[in-house]
């Protein structure tokens, strides 16, 4: 029987929020690419850029209908 994967830590899911973040703003850091990919898996990177894409779009409709209201 297989043993269950532990949940992921604050600094894991702190790491993947920083790289994602940075993906975004298209910045790479100084680290070579192998020291921060393995430890990352594809689904959380995957559900971390939507939750930001979400976050930023609904931030760009409240300003939209902010903006026309007035």
């Amino acid at each position: 029987m297989p043993t269950p994967n532990p949940p992921p830590s604050k600094g894991r899911l702190l790491r993947t929020i920083r790289t994602v973040a940075w993906g975004l703003l298209g910045v790479r850091g100084h680290k070579p690419d192998g020291e921060d990919t393995p430890s990352l898996s594809p689904l959380q990177i995957l559900i971390t850029a939507l939750v930001f894409m979400l976050v930023f779009v609904l931030t760009l409709v409240t300003v939209a209908v902010s903006i026309s209201r007035h």
